[in-house]
C-alpha cells in the first residue's frame, strides 16, 4: 500500500490509496523508459481507478525528460492525465 501522499501530482480521492501493480524499463533508440502502473484502492478494498506513470529521459545530451501520468477508468478509458511536475 503506498500512501496518496507521496503522488502529490496524482488526483487520487481523500482516504483512497495506491498498490503497485506492476512497472517496466527499457532503454531503446536512446531512451531510457520507465513505467510504473498502479491502482487507486478505497479503504475497503475496492479498485476505483487505474494510473499509468511514466518517466523517459533522452540517454544522450542535452538529456531531455518526458514525465506524465494518466487516470484510467476500470475498462481503460483516459479520465484525466497530466505532468509530474
Amino acid at each position: 500500500m503506498l500512501e496518496a501522499s507521496k503522488f502529490p501530482y496524482l488526483p487520487i480521492s481523500e482516504g483512497n490509496h495506491l498498490v503497485s501493480t506492476g512497472s517496466k524499463s527499457s532503454q531503446r533508440k536512446g531512451m531510457d523508459n520507465d513505467d510504473d502502473y498502479y491502482d487507486e484502492v478505497t479503504p475497503d478494498g475496492d479498485v476505483v481507478a487505474k494510473y499509468h506513470t511514466w518517466h523517459h529521459m533522452s540517454i544522450y545530451p542535452p538529456q531531455r525528460v518526458n514525465e506524465g501520468w494518466e487516470k484510467l477508468d476500470l475498462e481503460g478509458n483516459r479520465i484525466d492525465s497530466g505532468s509530474c511536475n
